[in-house]
């Protein structure tokens, strides 16, 4: 289990770097940047470490660690940042930045501010999900937003797809190769993605695409999914068996309070980063699945511990060469 020794209180202060979440990119980087020296305070709207990643019954593409939890793999990422000095503050929502001028000021919803040579954004994506009976009650259970993650676990089992565009169906190919039977549920009037992608489904013989249905309810025996039903676009109503469930309706990420600080997104929301970490505004970093990068915990990791570098000498230099000081 997590143990959380984290400060919860509605603190602030001075910081050389300040953290924007607590995932696998967060807290590589509070790990890397406390580790290099410099005084690191990562802040965590929820009130536990891990994100998405906690949430992942088994974890088994993280290397060096054949099997584990992702609770578990997340404990020992927030203790090792622990181990190096960074300070883990629960329960800290941003709601605020001001990141023009050489000292960043972050503010939260609890009103604690907090001052810093640099940031690092790490917080990640927002699943959407369908809100269907059944969605959260299995999540972990054979419900899952990601199918590079979780489908090997279900290898040679019936498996449904929810989805309606070109990652949704690019993610049904995939599952081709793994499922004994894939059910493509667009959850929309139609499927909206590549004739590509289309032309492979439709000439896979473990495929078959629900044209129109909409997924209304997800079943099981408590400890796992059996089953779903889906409305037609007759109106009928249909039950499939299946051992999982996959949910591909999007996900955000979490940056409008960035964006209003000047950092620049893409179309899709993701904050644009160079290959060494670096946003449009000097000192601010992101790391991890907020950048719409690679969407892997190993992925992550490597995000943060380059932010925390490219932090780190940002910061050094700042003191040394400008003489910099907070106030």
């Amino acid at each position: 289990m997590l143990r959380l020794g984290g400060t919860r209180r509605p603190v602030g202060g001075n910081y050389d770097v300040v953290i924007i979440g607590a995932g696998p990119a967060g807290l590589a980087a509070g790990m890397y940047a406390a580790r290099l020296g410099l005084k690191t305070v990562i802040l965590e709207k929820t009130m536990k470490p891990g994100g998405r990643t906690a949430n992942a019954p088994v974890v088994e593409d993280y290397p060096g660690i054949e099997r584990i939890s992702g609770e578990e793999l997340v404990d020992r990422f927030y203790k090792q940042a622990k181990k190096f000095n960074a300070e883990v503050v629960f329960g800290m929502e941003v709601v605020d930045l001001d990141v023009s001028g050489d000292v960043k000021v972050v503010k939260t919803k609890r009103g604690a501010e907090f001052k810093a040579y640099a940031v690092i954004i790490a917080t990640g994506l927002s699943s959407k999900g369908l809100g269907i009976p059944g969605e959260k009650e299995y999540f972990g259970k054979g419900v899952s937003y990601c199918v590079v993650c979780d489908a090997p676990f279900f290898k040679g089992q019936p498996m449904a797809l929810v989805g309606n565009d070109d990652h949704a169906m690019e993610e049904a190919v995939y599952m081709t190769s793994i499922a004994s039977k894939v059910y493509v549920i667009p959850h929309a009037d139609k499927i909206e993605a590549s004739e590509s992608f289309m032309n492979i489904l439709r000439n896979s013989p473990n495929v078959e695409i629900l044209e129109g249905a909409r997924l209304v309810k997800i079943e099981g025996d408590g400890q796992k999914v059996t089953k779903i039903v889906v409305k037609l676009p007759s109106g009928e109503e249909k039950e499939i068996e299946v051992r999982a469930v996959f949910i591909s309706a999007g996900e955000a990420p979490t940056t409008e309070v960035f964006k209003r600080a000047g950092i620049e997104v893409d179309k899709a929301g993701f904050i644009k980063v160079d290959p060494r970490m670096h946003t449009n505004v000097p000192g601010v970093f992101a790391a991890g699945d907020v950048t719409g990068i690679g969407f892997q915990i190993v992925v992550a990791a490597g995000h943060g511990a380059t932010a925390a570098l490219e932090a780190s000498k940002y910061v050094k230099q700042l003191k040394r060469v400008k003489k910099v000081q907070l106030t």
